[in-house]
Protein backbone atom coordinates (compact mmCIF):
# COMPACT_ATOMS: atom_id res chain seq x y z
CA UNK A 1 0.00 0.00 0.00
CA UNK A 2 2.02 3.14 -1.21
CA UNK A 3 -0.67 5.56 0.72
CA UNK A 4 0.40 4.20 3.90
CA UNK A 5 3.27 6.82 5.39
CA UNK A 6 6.61 4.73 5.59
CA UNK A 7 8.06 6.64 8.48
CA UNK A 8 4.84 4.45 10.74
CA UNK A 9 7.09 1.55 9.30
CA UNK A 10 10.46 2.85 10.78
CA UNK A 11 11.06 1.24 14.65
CA UNK A 12 12.56 4.01 16.93
CA UNK A 13 15.72 2.09 18.76
CA UNK A 14 18.41 3.31 21.52
CA UNK A 15 21.40 1.11 22.36
CA UNK A 16 22.34 1.70 26.27
CA UNK A 17 25.80 1.25 26.31
CA UNK A 18 28.17 0.29 29.56
CA UNK A 19 31.62 -0.33 28.82
CA UNK A 20 33.92 -0.66 31.84
CA UNK A 21 37.28 0.42 31.93
CA UNK A 22 38.60 -3.13 31.86
CA UNK A 23 37.15 -3.88 28.65
CA UNK A 24 33.71 -5.51 29.94
CA UNK A 25 30.50 -4.20 27.83
CA UNK A 26 26.76 -4.18 28.18
CA UNK A 27 24.86 -3.43 24.71
CA UNK A 28 20.87 -3.65 24.94
CA UNK A 29 18.37 -2.60 22.27
CA UNK A 30 15.64 -0.57 23.65
CA UNK A 31 12.96 0.16 21.17
CA UNK A 32 11.60 3.68 22.29
CA UNK A 33 12.08 6.84 21.10
CA UNK A 34 13.50 8.65 24.24
CA UNK A 35 15.38 6.69 26.63
CA UNK A 36 13.85 6.64 29.81
CA UNK A 37 15.14 5.59 33.44
CA UNK A 38 12.70 2.10 33.12
CA UNK A 39 14.65 1.46 30.44
CA UNK A 40 18.18 2.06 32.02
CA UNK A 41 16.98 0.32 34.97
CA UNK A 42 16.05 -2.73 33.20
CA UNK A 43 19.13 -2.88 31.06
CA UNK A 44 22.17 -2.26 33.94
CA UNK A 45 19.68 -3.52 36.79
CA UNK A 46 22.41 -6.10 38.75
CA UNK A 47 25.25 -5.62 36.09
CA UNK A 48 26.58 -2.57 38.23
CA UNK A 49 28.71 -3.85 41.13
CA UNK A 50 27.98 -1.79 44.34
CA UNK A 51 30.26 0.87 44.74
CA UNK A 52 31.33 1.19 41.25
CA UNK A 53 31.36 4.52 39.56
CA UNK A 54 28.87 5.21 36.74
CA UNK A 55 29.97 7.63 34.50
CA UNK A 56 27.01 8.98 31.87
CA UNK A 57 26.42 12.44 29.69
CA UNK A 58 23.75 14.54 31.14
CA UNK A 59 21.10 12.95 29.80
CA UNK A 60 17.89 13.54 32.79
CA UNK A 61 17.33 9.48 32.76
CA UNK A 62 20.68 8.94 33.55
CA UNK A 63 20.49 11.26 36.70
CA UNK A 64 17.27 9.81 37.62
CA UNK A 65 18.79 6.28 37.16
CA UNK A 66 21.68 7.78 39.66
CA UNK A 67 19.65 9.17 42.56
CA UNK A 68 17.66 5.81 42.47
CA UNK A 69 20.11 3.75 42.80
CA UNK A 70 22.11 4.89 45.99
CA UNK A 71 24.44 2.18 45.88
CA UNK A 72 26.65 3.04 42.81
CA UNK A 73 28.53 6.56 42.47
CA UNK A 74 26.84 8.70 39.71
CA UNK A 75 28.99 11.49 37.98
CA UNK A 76 27.98 12.85 34.63
CA UNK A 77 29.67 15.47 31.64
CA UNK A 78 28.69 17.21 29.20
CA UNK A 79 28.03 14.89 26.14
CA UNK A 80 29.69 17.79 24.02
CA UNK A 81 32.32 18.42 26.62
CA UNK A 82 33.50 14.52 26.91
CA UNK A 83 35.60 15.25 29.65
CA UNK A 84 34.88 16.99 33.43
CA UNK A 85 37.28 19.99 33.37
CA UNK A 86 38.14 19.67 37.33
CA UNK A 87 38.68 15.76 37.25
CA UNK A 88 40.22 14.48 33.88
CA UNK A 89 39.58 11.02 34.93
CA UNK A 90 35.70 11.40 34.41
CA UNK A 91 35.35 11.44 30.58
CA UNK A 92 32.98 9.51 28.47
CA UNK A 93 35.95 8.48 26.20
CA UNK A 94 35.66 4.81 26.51
CA UNK A 95 32.25 4.56 25.37
CA UNK A 96 32.48 7.01 22.56
CA UNK A 97 35.15 4.72 21.47
CA UNK A 98 33.03 1.46 21.72
CA UNK A 99 30.42 3.69 19.50
CA UNK A 100 33.03 4.56 17.13
CA UNK A 101 34.26 0.56 17.20
CA UNK A 102 30.48 -0.55 17.15
CA UNK A 103 29.66 1.38 14.16
CA UNK A 104 32.85 0.47 12.13
CA UNK A 105 31.97 -3.50 12.97
CA UNK A 106 28.25 -2.77 11.98
CA UNK A 107 29.42 -0.99 8.54
CA UNK A 108 30.72 -3.92 7.24
CA UNK A 109 27.28 -5.62 6.79
CA UNK A 110 25.18 -4.28 4.04
CA UNK A 111 22.52 -2.62 6.33
CA UNK A 112 21.38 -4.14 9.81
CA UNK A 113 17.70 -4.59 10.33
CA UNK A 114 16.10 -3.96 13.81
CA UNK A 115 15.08 -7.15 14.32
CA UNK A 116 18.20 -8.54 14.47
CA UNK A 117 20.27 -6.09 15.93
CA UNK A 118 20.93 -7.21 19.19
CA UNK A 119 22.53 -10.15 17.59
CA UNK A 120 24.97 -7.85 16.06
CA UNK A 121 25.19 -6.13 19.38
CA UNK A 122 26.03 -9.60 21.03
CA UNK A 123 28.52 -10.62 18.47
CA UNK A 124 30.56 -7.30 18.49
CA UNK A 125 30.97 -7.92 22.37
CA UNK A 126 31.88 -11.24 22.14
CA UNK A 127 34.12 -11.12 19.70
CA UNK A 128 35.77 -8.28 21.79
CA UNK A 129 35.99 -11.28 24.47
CA UNK A 130 37.72 -13.36 22.55
CA UNK A 131 40.34 -10.97 21.53
CA UNK A 132 41.15 -10.03 25.26
CA UNK A 133 41.69 -14.20 25.87
CA UNK A 134 43.60 -14.44 22.27
CA UNK A 135 46.77 -15.14 23.69
CA UNK A 136 45.68 -17.57 26.61
CA UNK A 137 43.83 -19.73 24.47
CA UNK A 138 46.77 -19.88 22.25
CA UNK A 139 49.28 -21.06 24.69
CA UNK A 140 46.83 -23.54 25.93
CA UNK A 141 46.54 -24.98 22.65
CA UNK A 142 50.65 -25.28 22.32
CA UNK A 143 51.01 -26.68 25.68
CA UNK A 144 48.43 -29.01 25.33
CA UNK A 145 49.95 -30.05 21.74
CA UNK A 146 53.55 -30.37 23.10
CA UNK A 147 52.59 -32.34 26.72
CA UNK A 148 53.03 -35.65 26.32
CA UNK A 149 49.79 -35.61 28.24
CA UNK A 150 47.58 -33.75 25.72
CA UNK A 151 45.11 -36.68 25.16
CA UNK A 152 44.64 -36.97 29.37
CA UNK A 153 44.55 -32.81 29.46
CA UNK A 154 41.91 -33.12 26.43
CA UNK A 155 39.51 -35.53 27.97
CA UNK A 156 39.30 -33.59 31.29
CA UNK A 157 39.07 -30.44 29.54
CA UNK A 158 35.53 -32.89 27.66
CA UNK A 159 34.43 -33.43 30.93
CA UNK A 160 34.96 -29.96 32.57
CA UNK A 161 37.44 -31.15 35.35
CA UNK A 162 39.61 -29.12 35.15
CA UNK A 163 38.73 -25.04 34.80
CA UNK A 164 41.36 -22.40 33.32
CA UNK A 165 41.40 -19.06 35.07
CA UNK A 166 42.16 -16.44 32.78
Amino acid sequence: DFSRNEAEDVSVVQIVTAVERKGSKVLKVVETKRLSEKNINDVLENKIEIGSTLITDKHPSYKAFGKSNSEIIHKSVRASEHVNKQDRSVHLQTVNQTHAQLRKFLGTFNGVSTKYLQNYLNWYAYEGKIEEHKAVIKQWIITGMLTPLAYQLFWLFKQNDVNIRT
